[in-house]
């Protein structure tokens, strides 16, 4: 599902990762494990498209990375407390993802069953920059899976979540056994429920 051939990022002369070779079949957790400055959060980038690589390729289902009929195929969470409108309700953030990516007429069932998979409750009408940061990663996770992604990117999804809301999180993976899903966390928890371990150094 996912394919890295001597991929590589760079900032001006200073390499953040390079060399990266790595196959993700279908359906596999991969934990990007490493300290800060190692390139976790910017291999993500390059995966849905955000940044492109320096170096190398990198294919989600046989399409280029950053493509329009990769990113298709892409939910990501890249910053989980910051990535929302902030004037926005909990609900209509969702609602906007949701009427992009499925039909009108699917678009309504599609997150009231999302709010209560990640028990969103009266906060979901709240707007989100008045949202606690657990909240708003709860809200960011949820409308990643919307449209049913056959891959998602999680950047430390669970960094403000409780213990609650980090099962609620896993417990929604558990119930997509098909979904191929990338993330970078220092919790051992997370690294636990991984298939594959990527353990990127800090480049000197």
């Amino acid at each position: 599902m996912l394919r890295l051939t001597g991929a590589g990022r760079a900032f001006g002369h200073h390499p953040v990762f390079s060399g990266l070779d790595l196959a993700v079949p279908p359906g596999t957790r991969l934990l990007l494990s490493g300290g800060n400055g190692s390139g976790k959060s910017t291999l993500l980038r390059c995966l849905a498209g955000a940044l492109a690589l320096s170096t190398g390729r990198a294919l989600v289902a046989g399409w280029p990375a950053g493509s329009l009929a990769a990113r298709r195929l892409v939910g990501a969470v890249l910053a989980p407390e910051q990535g929302l409108y902030g004037r926005l309700s909990g609900h209509d953030n969702l609602m906007l993802v949701a009427r992009i990516r499925l039909p009108a007429r699917e678009a309504a069932s599609a997150v009231a069953g999302l709010e209560e998979e990640f028990d969103l409750g009266e906060y979901v009408h709240v707007p989100v920059h008045r949202c606690s940061a657990g909240m708003r990663a709860r809200v960011s996770v949820a409308r990643a899976l919307l449209g049913g992604p056959p891959v998602v990117l999680l950047d430390e999804a669970g960094r403000s979540l409780d213990d609650a809301a980090r099962k609620l999180l896993w417990a929604a993976l558990d119930r997509r056994p098909g979904l191929t899903c990338v993330v970078a966390s220092h919790l051992a928890e997370d690294r636990s429920r991984c298939q594959q371990v990527l353990t990127m150094p800090v480049q000197r």
